[in-house]
């Protein structure tokens, strides 16, 4: 039976809207129907849920956790969207990660600042079979919210590594440290892209991969001679020639 959400509970999902909050918080807020289904379903640690009435008869079934029931208007000051759906998750984090470079292959994000990118990215990499992705520093928080709305559930099945480099990345490869990069470099059908046993990079969206001296550079085909792709598109190509390629 869901209670009335405590003042100090909701002073506590009030921090997780800053990035200072997050980074001193144990837990995050996972929003929506479709991600907190898939947080029931993963089994993941939950702290408890925040529910409107609309936001319970959305839900395919009840989280092993303390329930909190707030109005409509109560539920908008708390939420992290726009258009809130009344379901509002707190879980907990997992600890800060080393990557275990067990997949095919490595897939390193560098610096990315659109979090709605990050999240679209975890997301692909979920979906074409990657266990796990690394972000260097200066990468976009992946607990912020926007991340997590656009990872749809890929943060409780992909191991979320860190690192502080490149560089770091590249010394523990016996493959490649391939470079994304708009125009420049081989073809991603290309045979001479080999992609088994190294890493696939995605730099900053505005400026790209700072340093192109780490690794090889590698680019997509636009025969219609656009500028460039948005960095979470060009992310889906490569990783599904990956899937094409048999690598996974």
């Amino acid at each position: 039976m869901a209670q009335k959400l405590p003042n100090s509970l909701e002073k506590e999902i009030k921090k997780y809207k800053t990035r200072q909050g997050r980074k001193k918080a144990s837990f995050y807020v996972v929003e929506g129907e479709r991600c907190c289904d898939e947080a029931i379903l993963a089994g993941v640690e939950i702290k408890f849920a925040v529910l409107t009435e609309k936001g319970l008869a959305r839900l395919r079934g009840l989280p092993d956790c303390p329930l909190y029931s707030v109005s409509d208007k109560e539920f908008e000051s708390l939420s992290q969207t726009e258009n809130g759906q009344g379901v509002m998750f707190i879980v907990e984090k997992t600890p800060i990660l080393k990557p275990l470079y067990s997949d095919p292959y490595i897939l390193v994000l560098d610096g990315l600042q659109e979090p709605g990118n990050v999240g679209t990215i975890l997301r692909t990499a979920l979906a074409v079979g990657l266990k796990e992705v690394v972000l260097t520093k200066g990468t976009a928080d992946p607990y912020n919210p926007k991340v997590v709305r656009s990872g749809m559930g890929a943060h409780f099945k992909l191991r979320i590594c860190h690192v502080e480099s490149l560089k770091e990345i590249k010394e523990s490869l016996t493959g490649s440290l391939w470079l994304t990069t708009p125009r420049d470099g081989v073809s991603c059908y290309d045979e001479s892209f080999e992609l088994s046993d190294g890493a696939l990079v995605f730099g900053e969206e505005g400026n790209g991969i700072a340093d192109f001296s780490l690794g090889e550079k590698v680019t997509i085909p636009m025969p219609g001679n656009a500028e460039s792709l948005n960095v979470a598109q060009a992310a889906t190509v490569f990783l599904f020639e990956g899937v094409r390629r048999g690598l996974l």
